[in-house]
């Protein structure tokens, strides 16, 4: 778990030198090193994160930056979370090549409720200030945002990648998205921010909120890009849409179940280095062996993962469980009970959401991915007993009472 802040140590290089390389990409630093040191060293800087409320997670994407600001936080600075409830409605289009669906105010609110609880497991409570951007956005009036728009020109906008390749295909681009960054711009200007941290997907926003900063109440901001975590095997940035990511708020069974089957191994070494605080030296000495011994060492980083968030004991158990049951052959040493007898295989596993959907319990149970009592079963219509112990894929159990 994560301890108290260290404080007083902005003169520390060799700290400084960590925070702005781990995480960090080498070219999204502005507006260069040199700048962002001395302002490290200067007290209490306020340093803001953006997070909009897409999902009701916050995943292991987000972790990194958090995890940037909690070592901006050992040095001093203050942390500002902002909860984009107003940017959410439009939608970032950044990476998207379609235009993303607008979400309503309910399901802003729904998903963004447990934010904080989950964000306390990386930051104290207490540590960082917490603000939504709807305070501000939903006062500007037409007028302002037409006076705002004029600091930005379409051949910028239009220069991004997401939108040329949108043109090429002849895929919609929505008007509405390119008053995205001014938004998120304008969240720089509407809290006199110091700094902004995001990742390296939002450079272009976070710097025109370090344009309109400038041009409109004359104060630089600095802008940190960290790295993301891209799928080594597709090139993909993981995400919770791709759904391959973990959340914080996992069990920890199934934050390491999803470790051992949704990382590459590939990607080992960058987790560690991204959404752990492993010690470097330690990721460095043993870099060459989680290539030729990518099981065993990621088994060490779903260990990390459980421990960050759910102790020390937590991490121990989730390696001793996951080793029963995969490499021992054994059954889980808690089993969820649930209501089955005289219930047909396939209704039982779609009614109690063991599976995302009915066709693809019908899937499952094709590929041979079903077994009770450890025994496979393809028949959609076996008639469960009570006592059956049902497998669904590998980390999915269940006892029919």
């Amino acid at each position: 778990m994560f301890g108290p802040s260290k404080k007083n140590l902005t003169t520390d290089g060799s700290v400084i030198s960590d925070a702005l390389e781990r995480r960090l990409e080498p070219s999204g630093i502005f507006p260069n090193k040199e700048e962002v040191v001395n302002f490290l060293k200067a007290n209490s800087r306020r340093v803001y994160l953006g997070i909009d409320p897409t999902g009701p997670d916050i995943h292991l994407g987000h972790t990194i930056p958090l995890l940037f600001l909690k070592q901006l936080l050992d040095l001093g600075h203050k942390p500002v979370i902002v909860i984009g409830d107003f940017t959410a409605r439009i939608g970032d289009p950044t990476g998207k090549d379609a235009t993303r669906k607008p979400l309503t105010p309910e399901q802003i609110k729904e998903n963004s409720k447990d934010y904080l609880e989950q964000i306390y497991k990386i930051l104290p409570k207490g540590s960082f200030e917490v603000c939504h951007n709807g305070d501000w956005l939903d006062k500007l009036s037409f007028k302002d945002v037409v006076q705002l728009a004029g600091h930005v020109t379409v051949q910028q906008m239009l220069h991004r990648d997401m939108f040329q390749e949108r043109l090429k295909s002849e895929k919609p681009i929505g008007l509405h998205e390119f008053l995205y960054p001014l938004m998120q711009g304008y969240d720089s200007v509407a809290m006199e921010i110091d700094g902004e941290v995001g990742g390296n997907d939002q450079t272009f926003n976070m710097l025109v909120g370090r344009d309109l900063e400038k041009k409109l109440i004359n104060k630089d901001k600095v802008v940190f890009a960290t790295r993301l975590l891209v799928d080594a095997r597709s090139g993909k940035k993981m995400s919770k849409s791709e759904g391959n990511l973990i959340a914080v708020s996992d069990s920890p069974k199934d934050m390491f179940g999803k470790t051992m089957a949704g990382i590459p191994d590939e990607m080992i070494k960058d987790v560690f280095q991204l959404c752990t605080n492993k010690d470097m030296d330690w990721i460095s000495v043993h870099i060459e062996e989680m290539k030729s011994e990518p099981y065993k060492y990621k088994k060490e980083l779903g260990r990390e993962i459980v421990s960050m968030y759910h102790g020390e004991k937590a991490g121990a158990e989730a390696v001793s469980e996951f080793e029963k049951v995969f490499s021992n052959k054994e059954l889980p040493t808690d089993i969820s009970e649930l209501y089955g007898t005289g219930k047909s295989l396939i209704d039982f596993i779609s009614d109690n959401n063991l599976v995302e959907s009915r066709s693809e319990a019908k899937r499952l149970l094709e590929q041979k991915a079903v077994k009770v009592n450890s025994e496979i079963v393809t028949d959609w219509g076996r008639q469960l007993m009570e006592g059956d112990i049902v497998q669904v894929g590998s980390r999915k159990f269940a006892k029919i009472k």
